[in-house]
């Protein structure tokens, strides 16, 4: 009874150091996201095998770790962090499943972008690694379903990128984690043909999306878009402002060169090829030929392929770049360089050498499940997707559809902050003096995905960091030795997509 209390006592959200789970030892907690906290541990015995990852549930007995343990158990990619094992913590509250990989040293996307100036063809290579991960796990029958930049982490110390948080997977025989319409994910990420399946069978009892390896791929466009331009493409939800280009016929978003000039001609076509209004305009589904493409691009020739994308300058604004922020960005990468570096995992080595060159189809199941039911959308996709009955009131809000239904835990799972002025807080910001960051976010804060420019995920809510030091002062407040300001939503609603 004596130990059954004491472990009572432990919070499932935070466990402490030095706490064992199975075999596997706990070093630090470094962060929560939508249903899964990740920690920092070691293999009892083998402390020289180095650090790896635990995340564990949020929720008793979670479905989602069970398919994410099946995906990243099959994959083999040098972009997927490796797995390890997987477990069962038993607390009087309930049973916790947990995951163990590869620990990456890593910075989520946008965070990584906002402060360095890589040029087209870096940011091709680095979307051909995204891609690559994407062509293992469809070659083994999965899919991502919640590709974004706060799920793909750069580690600084090599350039290489790593697709993580297969928590929203899918595979054949899979159960179904809800009983909406569409699968779990993050709205602005969403293919025009999901919204048009939401429109067009809202009324069904029992229907789901069935997503694609399209769908992986037109997210995959939207994170490029987002990387190079610093904002997304106009939103895909029939209700947004702009969406109007994503009507069947339509001419999607405008070239990225549109908005960033610095955009290399080759890497500017294989976004829009990404972000195509028909599935069959993204490479047909094969995330192997999208891969192929993004390298021809990072070995582009052309001077333009080899510039900055941002322009320089000072303050807040997209498209620029501190040169004082990118130069210590460049030290820090090249201290990391220095650092010896993890042993990869058994299958990661297995999976350096190229993947196989042979077409990866998308996975016959999607095909079967969803044969019927994509015949019937595209006959009337042009109809219910953008004009739906007006009586009809909006399913999903404003604000629903940018915090939407962002699995990711590694928002802010392994972040370095980032320098960037923060935005007039709004009248609702209250005065504080030297508080840490709170545990819950403040009244009207926004919430994850903070995928606005300069923005980072910090316990749950969207956060700026501030230039200064503790103590912090006014409306500032501190987390590991830095002070931010919360992000709040805009006073009205944006006539332009936000950054």
């Amino acid at each position: 009874m004596g130990s059954k209390r004491s472990l009572r006592e432990v919070d499932p959200l935070s466990l402490p150091p030095g706490m064992q789970l199975g075999p596997w030892r706990i070093l630090a907690w470094t962060g929560r996201g939508a249903y899964g906290t990740l920690y920092r541990v070691h293999r009892i015995g083998h402390e020289e095998a180095g650090p790896f990852a635990l995340k564990l549930a949020v929720s008793p007995e979670d479905d989602r770790f069970e398919r994410e343990a099946w995906l990243l158990s099959r994959i083999q990619s040098p972009y997927v962090p490796g797995f390890h094992d997987q477990g069962v913590w038993k607390h009087p509250s309930g049973a916790f499943p947990y995951l163990v990989m590869d620990w990456i040293d890593g910075e989520p996307l946008y965070e990584w972008a906002a402060r360095r100036n890589p040029s087209s063809a870096q940011c091709a290579g680095m979307l051909a690694h995204v891609a690559r991960a994407l062509q293992a796990a469809h070659a083994v029958g999965g899919l991502h379903r919640d590709v974004k930049g706060a799920n793909v982490l750069v580690r600084p110390a090599d350039g290489r990128v790593f697709l993580t948080d297969f928590g929203a997977g899918d595979y054949r025989g899979a159960t179904t984690l809800t009983s909406k319409l569409l699968p779990p994910g993050t709205p602005a990420y969403r293919s025009p043909e999901a919204w048009g399946f939401l429109y067009l069978f809202r009324r069904h009892p029992t229907v789901h999306y069935p997503a694609s390896a399209c769908d992986d791929l037109f997210a995959l466009g939207v994170m490029a878009y987002r990387l190079v331009t610093d904002e997304y493409p106009p939103s895909t939800h029939p209700q947004e402002y702009g969406a109007e280009v994503w009507r069947e016929g339509g001419n999607g978003p405008q070239p990225p060169r549109a908005l960033n000039p610095h955009v290399s001609p080759a890497l500017d076509s294989l976004i829009l090829r990404l972000l195509s209004v028909l599935p069959d305009g993204r490479f047909d589904g094969d995330a192997r030929e999208a891969a192929e493409a993004l390298v021809q691009a990072s070995a582009d020739s052309a001077r333009a392929a080899h510039e900055p994308l941002f322009d320089w300058g000072l303050g807040h604004r997209l498209r620029l770049r501190s040169p004082e922020v990118v130069r210590r960005a460049a030290q820090e990468d090249a201290s990391a360089s220095q650092q010896p570096k993890p042993p990869a995992s058994k299958k990661q080595f297995a999976a350096q050498a190229e993947l196989t060159p042979l077409r990866v189809r998308p996975p016959g199941w999607t095909m079967e499940l969803g044969g019927s039911l994509l015949a019937l959308l595209l006959a009337g996709l042009s109809v219910a997707l953008f004009h739906h009955d007006p009586d009809e009131p909006s399913r999903i809000s404003d604000k629903q559809s940018r915090e939407g239904e962002g699995v990711s835990v590694g928002d802010d799972a392994i972040s370095r902050p980032v320098p960037m002025q923060a935005p007039t807080p709004t009248e609702t910001t209250q005065k504080k003096l030297a508080l840490p960051v709170p545990d819950e976010p403040l009244e009207g804060q926004r919430k994850p995905p903070c995928d606005r420019f300069g923005e980072m995920t910090i316990k749950g809510g969207c956060w700026f960091l501030l230039n200064a030091r503790p103590p912090c002062k006014d409306d500032a407040y501190e987390w590991k030795g830095a002070c931010y300001t919360a992000a709040y939503p805009p006073h009205r609603r944006p006539t332009s997509t936000p950054p």
